[in-house]
């Protein structure tokens, strides 16, 4: 059975071996990753349950990460546009040639109901561009870039959700009223609206040779909502 574009997209993020992945924040890929066999542990300030039998929880606050030097192989980021101490951080806890990695997704607007959906719930903006910290840092070698691209079906009921959740904040919840009628004109026959995803990865190794040595970690908050 070949991967699905999410599975690829993971395990290009982590690597071609099983990885003691640290993933800053609670959301879908740290769970795909331990579908995938990774040991895995979430961390982060929105860390409040625990979702996934085989994974770790600890809370955390600020840069500071409460983890020992070297205890990870993989550090998974939201983003990688980050102050030089978070740099830092995510450089400590990763192990001789561990890989730091992020990923983000974008939908593609050329597409004409996406382009309709648009004028009803606001135009996004273009992405952000990135800053030059992660490359200024000096703690990464030269990053890798991978895209994937993938094909989601919408129904009307998954339609509504998309669009309530990026619906510009200036724009009312009146606004979605309208999507309906675009589900019709657009979806009636088949029944569903194809939207594609546009996945950009990013990973780079580690390079210890300019970390400051023997920082001593904050004190950690384990979470055990067994």
């Amino acid at each position: 059975m070949n991967d699905s574009p999410e599975d690829r997209t993971a395990k290009w993020l982590v690597g071609d071996r099983l990885a003691c992945v640290l993933h800053l924040g609670d959301a879908a890929l740290a769970y795909q990753l331990a579908e995938q066999g990774h040991e895995v542990l979430v961390a982060g300030d929105d860390v409040t349950a625990s979702r996934h039998p085989d994974i770790q929880y600890v809370r955390t606050r600020g840069e500071r990460l409460p983890f020992l030097a070297e205890a990870f192989d993989v550090v998974i980021a939201p983003e990688l546009r980050e102050p030089p101490t978070a740099l830092a951080e995510y450089a400590r806890v990763l192990r001789p040639d561990g890989l730091v990695s992020t990923i983000s997704q974008r939908y593609d607007d050329s597409i004409p109901w996406m382009r309709k959906l648009r004028e009803i719930t606001g135009d996004r903006g273009a992405p952000p561009t990135p800053v030059d910290t992660f490359g200024a840092s000096g703690l990464f070698h030269e990053p890798e870039t991978q895209e994937f691209s993938t094909w989601e079906k919408l129904d009307l009921p998954g339609l509504m959700r998309f669009a309530e959740a990026t619906r510009h904040p200036s724009v009312g919840e009146s606004a979605l009223a309208q999507v309906r009628d675009l589900f019709m004109s657009y979806g009636a026959q088949t029944g569903f609206l194809r939207l594609r995803h546009e996945t950009s990865c990013l990973r780079a190794r580690v390079d210890k040779s300019s970390l400051a040595q023997d920082v001593t970690p904050p004190d950690t908050m384990l979470l055990d909502f067994r």
